[in-house]
């Protein structure tokens, strides 16, 4: 195990910059209030060959193409080579890469980061990288992205945080609320309305709880809250859902949809989607 360790540790490095643009100019100014959609989705780094076959590009095409925002997990960093490197520009859509780090034995491509994406037709107005203190097992670090945007006919911005939760640590949860306590200072900073999602590795009643609690303070409605939908769950240490949006300032036009991309193999997570308008 201590080889191991070592081994890992010297192939983990932190990218510099670790904020990217990938894809076309973008196309617009502001969001559509009168209906956005938002995606969020852990693609697991794209690795599985899932992502080959004619009937995943169909999904991976009109899953992108339907996003107003697009919020992906455990992405490469989106060169042309890489699978969402290609798909992004055919969507119309562009990404800002906040990189976590950079380790070819975990996952990416040689010289490709792994980190969080946010893409959109309309050009974030602000972009801010939320980098974890702490590593998973002292290696990884985990990063989020902030944007904010413009919607069509309103003065109020939208700000949209991207997350990517710490799994692992070593005896308390205070790694985890350190993360969540900078969301909640980003959060608390905006006056105006709210998205929140991602892969929140809420996978304990006590990590749900924290979540649950920053998420409260912060005035943020779930748009998933039943216990038994179809959102994906941790193999290991606990049995609650990961993967979340939360909103505020906004109305949610119609219910959230979950997709089912872990059974076509293309992510060990479902997709979660929701549209949003300004009252």
């Amino acid at each position: 195990m201590i080889v191991t360790g070592a081994t890992l540790a010297a192939c983990v490095s932190i990218p510099d910059p670790r904020l990217q643009q990938s894809g076309p100019a973008f196309s617009a100014d502001a969001l559509p209030a009168t209906g956005f959609r938002v995606t969020s989705w852990n693609v697991h780094k794209a690795e599985g060959p899932a992502w080959q076959g004619e009937p995943a590009t169909h999904r991976i095409a009109s899953q992108l193409a339907a996003a107003d925002l697009l919020l992906l997990q455990e992405a490469c960093a989106p060169e042309p080579s890489t699978p969402l490197g290609q798909t992004l520009p055919g969507a119309g859509l562009t990404g800002v890469f906040a990189a976590s780090f950079a380790a070819p034995i975990l996952g990416c491509p040689e010289g490709h980061a792994t980190g969080v994406l946010t893409a959109s037709r309309a050009a974030p107005r602000q972009r801010q990288i939320l980098a974890s203190d702490h590593r998973e097992f002292g290696l990884t670090p985990k990063a989020s992205l902030a944007t904010t945007y413009a919607l069509s006919g309103s003065e109020r911005q939208l700000l949209v945080i991207n997350a990517h939760l710490l799994n692992f640590e070593w005896l308390t949860l205070d790694d985890y609320g350190d993360q969540l306590a900078d969301i909640a200072r980003v959060i608390a900073a905006h006056d105006g309305p709210v998205i929140l999602a991602g892969d929140m590795n809420s996978r304990s009643a006590a990590r749900t709880e924290k979540l649950e609690a920053v998420t409260r303070q912060a005035g943020l409605r779930p748009v998933f809250d039943q216990p038994d939908d179809a959102r994906t769950r941790a193999v290991i240490g606990g049995d609650k859902p990961l993967d979340h949006i939360y909103y505020r300032g906004v109305q949610l036009a119609a219910p959230g949809t979950i997709g089912g991309e872990a059974d076509m193999q293309l992510s060990d997570h479902n997709s979660l989607s929701a549209t949003f308008v300004l009252p």
